[in-house]
């Protein structure tokens, strides 16, 4: 009867599981008009105006937008976690798999969280991939400003939203890293193969998080580099 029990209970994770996995993909793109092909004629017009804290109407709907799209998906997000972690607890034989599949729901969800903290620094990615009419002569002030100044109101805005961005990647990712570390250890007291194993994606996540902390001390190479396409 207990065993019984206790498949049907997983069986309803698993399920759970797949159901938040659809929703995760299928829902955000439901939430309406706000497309990221039409950011940089928006940062065109806020641009020309001087910039500062309150954006224009048409770039302040693409930056709800963004806050939404990313606030469901961490809604979503969160639980899938929890369920995939239950899981991996549960389902010994499973539990590699699903522990990377935990591994990449926890990455999805910093992701995510980031978007929630700088949903207009998730935008600035589409300037360097756009051909819109004069945005190359607007990246090109940009670039001028970083390098020898002086910043304008709407630069300043680009750069908090860049440190910021990173700040929380460099604090969520720090505390993943912890996480796995702790895991590595307490897997290599029982079988040294998956404390190996834990320990190679906790190297990973702490390079993420020093090249994240790097950025934030110095941001204007990234910030540059982001211009040019990279992220």
């Amino acid at each position: 009867m207990i065993t019984t029990i206790a498949r049907r209970r997983d069986a309803g994770l698993l399920t759970m599981a797949g159901f938040l996995a659809i929703a995760f993909f299928l829902v955000p793109p439901l939430l309406g008009s706000g497309r990221p092909d039409d950011f940089p004629r928006a940062f065109l017009a806020y641009w020309s105006s001087g910039g500062g804290a309150d954006f224009p109407p048409d770039l302040q709907h693409l930056v709800d937008h963004q806050f939404r799209y990313h606030l469901v998906r961490v809604v979503i997000a969160v639980p899938l976690l929890a369920v995939l972690v239950a899981l991996a607890v549960r389902l010994r034989r499973f539990r590699l798999p699903i522990g990377v599949l935990a591994l990449v729901a926890a990455v999805l969800l910093i992701e995510n969280v980031q978007g929630i903290v700088s949903p207009f620094g998730t935008l600035l990615p589409n300037l360097a991939s756009s051909r819109a009419n004069d945005l190359a002569a607007v990246l090109a002030q940009v670039r001028e400003q970083v390098v020898n100044g002086p910043r304008s109101p709407a630069l300043e805005v680009m750069l908090g939203e860049y440190v910021r961005w990173h700040v929380v990647k460099a604090v969520l990712s720090g505390l993943l890293a912890a996480v796995l570390i702790v895991l590595s250890v307490v897997a290599w007291r029982r079988r040294r193969l998956f404390g190996l194993l834990m320990a190679v994606p906790a190297v990973a996540v702490l390079v993420v998080v020093v090249a994240n902390v790097t950025t934030v001390a110095n941001p204007d190479p990234g910030f540059l580099l982001l211009l040019k396409g990279s992220w």
